[in-house]
């Protein structure tokens, strides 16, 4: 096979451009090339003369720390195995970020993280992304459901006939993953032990041995402190998520009571969760999906596009360039 100057393979250096650029382009077709993107823009500068900048600044100031709770959530799945810098974690989660941008539902977390993972480790980054993603989904329904019941109260037109047998439903839903996660799925990887690590696996199945072993291999280092830590970090991340989203909010005038914005604000999160859409193709149902909650409370409408799409760019797009240049780098 050819290869490049760096002993990497020619092909390989190629996906990582190709997938850098189809990143860019879909950045700068979503954002720029928008039909109303000359009203959102007058709209972004007039808000930046008033005294609501503060907000904006407050929100720029908590991106950073959006991804470094991400980061500390996942190396406490990597750590008691891998010894990963936090340095390359970092740059493994912008790496997630930016492949995230053309896959959907976050699935490029993995993608991004496996590029940037140590030789011999790549089944079991895939698995620790799997253990932290999981973390941050229970926090999302544990906030997202109440959140919508909430929001239909102020609604006065929830779907939803009894709150009470719905909540309770969710909160069965809750405990039935944790459990399933925590202890059912480990236990059985503990419980065939023996068959997962000696048994002669014939045909097909003999592909799945090798990394059932690092599945089993790698839950027998995690005990519920680890997974104490990644919720917490889960809750932290959405709790920070929040209060970026209001204060957005906040820059553009819409000013909400603060438990109004906190129901808005799970339930778009929530919902935004269940599009089976990469967020650079998505990013229009974002728009839409904010235009129905917070008209519920009569925002104006492009204020409320505004808001949605300037979060976007400083919690994803910014983030995705900086994770381009490290997935291009290492080559």
């Amino acid at each position: 096979m050819f290869k490049s100057s760096r002993n990497t393979p020619l092909l390989w250096v190629l996906f990582r451009y190709l997938l850098a650029l189809a990143i860019i382009w879909g950045l700068y077709t979503e954002l720029f090339r928008r039909n109303n993107f000359d009203e959102l823009w007058g709209l972004f500068r007039k808000s930046l003369s008033g005294s609501a900048l503060v907000y904006l600044l407050l929100c720029c100031f908590l991106m950073p720390f959006n991804w470094l709770l991400e980061t500390c959530k996942w190396r406490a799945f990597t750590q008691p195995w891998s010894g990963m810098p936090f340095k390359q974690s970092w740059h493994a989660v912008l790496a997630g970020v930016a492949a995230s941008m053309l896959l959907p539902n976050r699935s490029g977390d993995y993608l991004g993280r496996w590029l940037l993972a140590p030789k011999g480790q790549k089944t079991q980054i895939m698995l620790a992304t799997i253990a932290s993603n999981y973390c941050q989904f229970l926090v999302l329904l544990g906030m997202g459901f109440p959140s919508l019941l909430w929001l239909g109260y102020y609604a006065k037109s929830s779907p939803i006939e009894q709150p009470g047998l719905f909540l309770s439903l969710i909160i069965v839903l809750f405990v039935g993953l944790l459990l399933l996660g925590v202890v059912v799925i480990p236990w059985l990887l503990h419980h065939y032990a023996d068959r997962i690590r000696g048994g002669a696996w014939q045909g097909f199945f003999k592909f799945l041995q090798m990394p059932l072993q690092q599945g089993l291999d790698i839950t027998e280092r995690y005990n519920w402190r680890i997974f104490a830590a990644g919720f917490g970090f889960a809750w932290l991340r959405y709790g920070l998520y929040s209060v970026q989203y209001y204060a957005i909010l906040r820059f553009y005038g819409i000013d909400l009571p603060l438990d109004a914005a906190l129901a808005g604000v799970g339930s778009i999160y929530l919902l935004q969760t269940a599009i089976p859409l990469p967020p650079v193709l998505a990013l229009l149902a974002r728009g839409e999906i904010a235009l129905l909650i917070w008209g519920i409370w009569g925002a104006n409408a492009l204020s409320i596009l505004a808001a949605s799409y300037t979060l976007f760019v400083l919690n994803l797009a910014f983030p995705a360039l900086l994770g381009l240049f490290y997935i291009v780098k290492k080559w």
